[in-house]
């Protein structure tokens, strides 16, 4: 464990580093600055767009992710985000009258539809719906937990959300963004789902690993009662999802490491700007707008970044966005920011830790 911790501080000092060399290279032209500005505007459309539903700022984070450099990319990402948010919901509505009742099967349900779902972003060619299968289904079910009668009311909520962000994203792509594909090498192709019990196994340990982590979060939140159990949630699936890329194990602890404190280190980026703006108190709907997307745009630029600070930047403008967008106008307390800020870092928190205790476990299966 403590190997662990000593490679996520490096990381991130590393990450500090990078991200110190940003404000120089700075520029209003280019695919950086285009692509943030496409964000920009996606945000600015899908907060208004989604003003009536419980959770503006999940549209505005789907707007965000879904924002790619071309339109066929944008389309593709907002499609895959959209059909594994409604199977995951969907999934969480089935189950939820069962499970809510139960503790050990709703560990158990968490723990198998993590793992299935992360396996699936690993693996197959379509891993980011999986991937969100995973997580919307990890949210719908721990924010039902209290209450299982409001399951079908968060899981029709949640993909209408998503489909608004999308839906705005691909809008913007049409009108701003080029048809031609995106320049560079192309990613590398997943490995499919063949073979998964040899030579993909190390996915499999991986995956196994990812849903313990997530299956043990009602048990933390019942035992310590702690707060923003969703975006913690939503944080550990997200930092486990780490797909394949070649000469590198899934489950390298290295990579995670790295992810995990780039993502700490975004946190309190994003986290602190948001915080700043609700000290600012930012009563008038226009303004608070403009000051979401220029963050959103500054954030977006950083993502593109070569110097290493990409992540910082995505993770920023996520948590940037979950904390300055608490309801259906400017917020009214600070309250809600720094609870779900302090989610987001116990979830990395939980995960460092519980990766640094299994590993060593899953690491002798696979010798085995």
């Amino acid at each position: 464990m403590n190997g662990a911790v000593t490679r996520s501080l490096l990381q991130a000092g590393s990450a500090v580093a990078a991200l110190a060399r940003e404000p120089g290279t700075l520029s209003l032209t280019g695919p950086r600055t285009h692509r943030a500005t496409m964000a920009a505007a996606a945000v600015a459309l899908a907060v208004p767009c989604a003003m009536n539903l419980p959770d503006v700022w999940w549209a505005a984070i789907s707007a965000v992710i879904s924002t790619m450099p071309t339109r066929p990319a944008s389309v593709e990402k907002g499609l895959l985000r959209l059909v594994g948010t409604a199977a995951g919901a969907a999934l969480a509505y089935a189950l939820i009258g069962w499970i809510a009742y139960d503790h050990v099967a709703c560990c158990l349900a968490l723990f198998a539809v993590s793992s299935i779902a992360l396996l699936g972003m690993a693996v197959s060619p379509h891993g980011y719906a999986w991937m969100f299968l995973g997580v919307t289904f990890t949210l719908v079910v721990l924010v039902s937990l209290n209450d299982p009668a409001q399951a079908f009311s968060v899981a029709i909520y949640r993909t209408l959300e998503v489909w608004v962000g999308i839906t705005c994203a691909i809008l913007v792509a049409i009108l701003l963004a080029p048809d031609a594909p995106a320049v560079g090498p192309a990613p590398p192709e997943p490995p499919g789902w063949h073979d998964i019990f040899g030579a993909q196994w190390p996915a499999v340990t991986y995956a196994l690993r990812s849903g313990i982590v997530i299956a043990a979060l009602p048990v933390i939140w019942n035992t310590l009662y702690l707060p923003g159990v969703a975006t913690m949630a939503a944080t550990v699936a997200a930092v486990m999802a780490v797909p394949q890329l070649p000469g590198h194990t899934l489950d390298d602890p290295a990579r995670l490491s790295a992810k995990s404190a780039y993502r700490l280190l975004g946190c309190f980026v994003g986290g602190i700007a948001g915080l700043a703006i609700i000290v600012l108190s930012p009563t008038v709907l226009v303004l608070w707008l403009a000051l979401l997307c220029g963050g959103v745009w500054f954030f977006v630029w950083l993502q593109d970044s070569p110097t290493g600070a990409g992540y910082v930047g995505t993770q920023a403008a996520v948590v940037y966005i979950v904390t300055l967008v608490q309801g259906d106008g400017p917020p009214l307390s600070i309250l809600p920011g720094i609870d779900r800020f302090a989610g987001i870092v116990f979830g990395i928190v939980t995960l460092l830790l519980f990766t640094a205790l299994l590993r060593p476990i899953t690491a002798r299966a696979e010798q085995s």
